[in-house]
């Protein structure tokens, strides 16, 4: 049987995996940054906010054409949200969702029409 901390490792690992980011070890370490540095009081929400949207920009900036740009964007802005912490409690907070989600927010047939 699979202790819990090797589970949630490996559950990071393919959701940082399927969201586009890479170096998986040194992202779970800057999550893992943020995530004390919010617990002892050194970084707040809008901190948080400015390192989620750098590398928004990163990934959104190299997204393949032909894909439905604002879905895609919505989607990868959920699944940061999801994972980064909040000044609130310092544990990420959403869903980010399946592999096949992902794939169907990047398909310009099968993208549903994002939300006013």
């Amino acid at each position: 049987m699979m202790d819990h901390e090797t589970e949630r490792a490996r559950e990071l690992h393919r959701t940082l995996e399927f969201i586009g980011l890479r170096a998986q070890a040194t992202t779970v370490g800057l999550l893992q940054l943020c995530a004390e540095l919010v617990n002892a009081g050194v970084l707040n929400d809008d901190a948080i906010e400015r390192i989620k949207q750098s590398i928004f920009r990163e990934i959104a900036a190299n997204q393949p054409r032909g894909y439905n740009r604002a879905e895609f964007e919505r989607t990868l802005k959920q699944r940061l949200d999801a994972i980064f912490p909040h000044a609130a409690d310092a544990e990420p907070r959403g869903r980010v969702g399946t592999v096949d989600e992902m794939e169907t927010s990047l398909d310009p047939e099968t993208a549903r029409p994002a939300d006013d």
